[in-house]
């Protein structure tokens, strides 16, 4: 593909959004969660602003009400539908309420998430508290809204994305992943273990949604961002000087991915408002982390697992 068609990697896995190109989502049909407050209202400003038409849920109605009453001017009003993005049945609602409004759906982005540090691990943990099934709660919350609601959303995206679905089509999913879905990070028990599970998520549909859906899916994985989630702590990265993420700065990158048809199945670190690219780097520099050897043998297993039926205990 040539480079003036692309949303293209240089300088090695340095990824450049040509915010141009936004323009190009006029009346797409775009659903996200997670659209009321940081990253979640800064991404459906810029669909807004690129005449997008937006259904979009969240918990906090009172937020999502005042950013929709704040938006005028625009070619499509977006619809808010409030839901628990951890809850099965709320996220068939958020589609099923695009589809009734517009008949198809082009893009679903998974942001809506909740951060905070646990206490599965719990130092004052004694053997008479840890039995008490209640003090897993707090933390399990982040695995259900974190995990297992992009779970479900992501299965009822590809069924919606794929509806009606026509030659010259493009149709994608960006999931929200963290910079502790690719690295330590220490204290955040069940937070950094529901963005792996992201990452994960990504690794085993990125494969089977483009070949057999035309369905693109990739993943945004933000380093430390100024949001409301991050008050508590932000002056700690500023104090230290460190490169600090806008709302803004995270939506432009969701944005893009989905508009770069030729983006599938990536995952772009944003740190600063700049972006890498992480999948491929694993995948190339593989030999020389695991070894020449496992790593033919991996890929040839690959090969074996993509068959998927071979899996099925009767």
């Amino acid at each position: 593909m040539a480079q003036s068609e692309t949303h293209h990697l240089i300088m090695d896995n340095r990824v450049h959004v040509d915010q141009a190109k936004f323009a190009n989502l006029k009346d797409s049909v775009v659903v996200l969660t997670g659209g009321a407050n940081g990253i979640g209202a800064s991404t459906l400003h810029r669909l807004y602003n690129a005449s997008a038409k937006i259904v979009f849920g969240d918990y906090d109605s009172g937020a999502a009400e005042k950013l929709t009453s704040s938006l005028s001017g625009g070619a499509h009003k977006p619809i808010f539908v409030q839901i628990d993005a951890s809850k099965y049945e709320d996220n068939i609602r958020l589609f099923r309420t695009a589809l009734d409004a517009y008949g198809r759906v082009d893009h679903a982005f998974a942001i809506a998430g909740i951060i905070e540090k646990g206490k599965w691990f719990d130092p004052n943990l004694t053997v008479e508290t840890v039995e008490r099934a209640e003090t897993l709660q707090t933390d399990l919350v982040k695995v259900d809204v974190n995990f297992v609601g992009v779970a479900y959303f992501t299965r009822i995206a590809v069924v919606y994305l794929r509806h009606g679905w026509k030659e010259g089509d493009d149709k994608s999913i960006v999931l929200i992943s963290s910079a502790a879905g690719v690295r330590d990070s220490p204290g955040l028990f069940m937070y950094q273990c529901s963005k792996h599970a992201v990452m994960g998520l990504l690794r085993s549909t990125r494969k089977i949604l483009w070949e057999r859906d035309h369905i693109r899916i990739s993943a945004i994985c933000p380093a430390i961002s100024e949001t409301q989630m991050t008050v508590n702590i932000i002056d700690q990265f500023k104090a230290s000087d460190q490169a600090i993420n806008t709302a803004d700065d995270v939506a432009k990158y969701i944005v893009g991915l989905s508009i770069a048809k030729e983006m599938h199945g990536k995952a772009i670190y944003v740190e600063g408002g700049r972006g890498w690219e992480i999948m491929d780097g694993l995948d190339r520099t593989m030999p020389g982390w695991l070894g020449e050897e496992p790593t033919q043998r991996l890929r040839e297993h690959l090969k074996t697992v993509a068959q998927g039926d071979g899996w099925k205990i009767e």
